[in-house]
């Protein structure tokens, strides 16, 4: 009874940092699914940031997922507690980044160089900010093509460079700024609508 009350106790005070330790030295199936659960919405958000289909989204989630656990041994963080599990999240976050680009570059499809006018490749600023707040933006993305948005993600959300982004990619520099500049304008076309379509009501 002593060992039941015990094992009861345990699995009720495990927190994200425990399971992440746990699963690290033991590789338990129990820490793995707590790990699962706790941030399986969050690795999702992050996948849908490349991907618009929702079922492509939740396989690279699992996918993020078996390929954490399988590297789980390599994260170490000297922090503790809440700032523990932020460095971790955010290891995560790599991994399902790094996952989806790998996805999108799979797709030759996505990217038709040819479909890029002259005009297009010159030097092309939009300003996507002003009105538009970090909410909406996240939320307009979900709008673009799968391109453009990965693209927007990588330059403005994750902060890589062109060269860095293309490099990702395996697209030309100037296909990057094209996409950038494409993704940019379509975001403030669509907040503005979304404004036009409020203001209506």
């Amino acid at each position: 009874m002593s060992i039941h009350i015990r094992y009861f106790k345990r699995k009720h005070a495990l927190s994200l940092e425990s399971a992440v330790k746990d699963c690290a030295q033991h590789g338990g199936e129990g820490s793995q699914a707590f790990i699962y659960r706790s941030c399986y919405g969050y690795v999702l958000s992050i996948t849908l940031r490349y991907v618009k289909n929702e079922f492509d989204a939740e396989e690279l989630t699992n996918e993020s997922f078996m390929r954490a656990f399988n590297k789980i041994a390599t994260f170490s963080s000297k922090e503790e507690g809440p700032r523990f599990e932020k460095s971790f999240r955010s290891w995560l976050a790599r991994i399902a980044a790094n996952i989806s680009i790998d996805f999108l570059r799979a797709k030759k499809q996505l990217v038709a160089l040819d479909d890029i006018s002259e005009q297009e490749l010159g030097p092309n600023q939009v300003n996507v900010s002003g009105d538009l707040e970090v909410a909406d933006i996240l939320k307009l993305l979900e709008r673009l093509p799968e391109m453009q948005r990965a693209i927007f993600n990588l330059y403005e959300v994750e902060g890589y460079s062109h060269e860095e982004v293309a490099t990702m990619l395996e697209i030309p520099e100037s296909t990057s700024r094209t996409y950038l500049t494409r993704a940019k304008k379509k975001l403030r076309k669509l907040y503005l609508e979304s404004i036009d379509i409020t203001a209506k009501f």
